[in-house]
Formats: structure tokens, C-alpha cells, sequence
């Protein structure tokens, strides 16, 4: 069974899926979403419209998700179009692929604000009826990393106890 899910998240119709890509990731070091939505993709795949359509583009309209998830896309085939990682580095679809382990295509993957993985990666386009349901466990996993990540001070009380303060 698992094989055939494989062939089926990274086979693509002959056809052009001729749908609008996404937002591109210019620089994901400066974005403010405690949760950020990657969908890795190929030109021409029309598994990947099909999850760009049903699943992603409604993000920015959700009132639940407004102003808190980032949603991007990114040609992992692409070793020319540059963009600033999480961590300050510059890569390319195609470079960024190989350390995060995107092989089929598509793959949806979700962020913390500091670049953490939430969960693992969606793979293909299977399955419809639960992958809304996957995508926001990835989302409320990615709001708990960053609230687990926020920047703490510790304060010492005249007791001598240690308070850990979210700033």
C-alpha cells in the first residue's frame, strides 16, 4: 500500500496543471506568522494544484488563521531562485531540498517562526477528506513550537527562587 501512495504523490500527469503558484519565500528570516505553511512543488504537477486549491489558498481567508500562518510555495527542482532560510542562509529550491529530506512532490511541510519542523511532512495529494484535518494539526503543532521557543528572561526573586519570564 505504501508503494502505491508513493507513486501517487510523486507521479504528475502529462498535462499543465496551469494554476497560480503560491507566495514565494523572499526572506523567511524576517516573517512575523507563528506558524509558516511550505508547499515544495514541480512545475506542471497537478497533484500540487489540486492541494494548492483545496487546501492552501483558503488559509488567508480563514478568520481562525489570518495574520498567523504563512503560506509559500517553493520549486524544490529550481537551483536558481535564491531566498533567505529561517536561519539567515540563502538557498535555492533545489538546495534547500536535500537537508530537509523533500523528494516527492508535493509536499506540504509546516514551520515554527524560528524554521522547527512541526509533525512530519504531508505527501501527495491523497486522501482529501483528512488532509484539511492533518494540515491544521501541523498548524497548532507549529503554534506550540513557537510559543515553546519564545525568548525567556530569568529573573531571581530575593527567596532565591527562579522565575521564567515570556517576553
Amino acid at each position: 500500500m505504501f508503494v502505491l501512495f508513493g507513486l501517487f504523490a510523486c507521479s504528475s500527469p502529462a498535462h499543465s496543471a496551469g494554476g497560480q503558484a503560491l507566495a514565494f519565500p523572499v526572506n523567511l528570516q524576517n516573517q512575523k506568522s507563528p506558524a509558516v505553511v511550505v508547499l515544495f512543488s514541480v512545475p506542471d504537477c497537478a497533484y500540487c494544484e489540486k492541494v494548492r486549491q483545496q487546501s492552501l489558498r483558503h488559509i488567508h481567508k480563514d478568520p481562525a488563521y489570518k495574520g498567523r500562518v504563512g503560506v509559500f510555495e517553493i520549486d524544490f527542482s529550481d537551483d536558481r531562485k535564491q531566498f533567505t532560510w529561517f536561519d539567515g542562509r540563502r538557498y535555492t529550491g533545489k538546495s534547500l531540498a536535500v537537508p530537509l529530506g523533500v523528494k516527492f512532490s508535493p509536499t506540504v511541510m509546516v514551520f515554527g517562526k524560528t524554521g522547527a519542523v512541526a509533525g512530519k511532512p504531508l505527501l501527495g495529494a491523497s486522501l482529501p477528506e483528512f488532509y484539511g484535518a492533518y494540515l491544521d494539526e501541523l498548524i497548532q503543532q507549529a503554534w506550540a513550537i513557537s510559543l515553546s521557543t519564545s525568548t525567556s528572561t530569568s529573573l531571581s526573586t530575593p527567596s532565591s527562587m527562579s522565575l521564567s519570564v515570556a517576553q
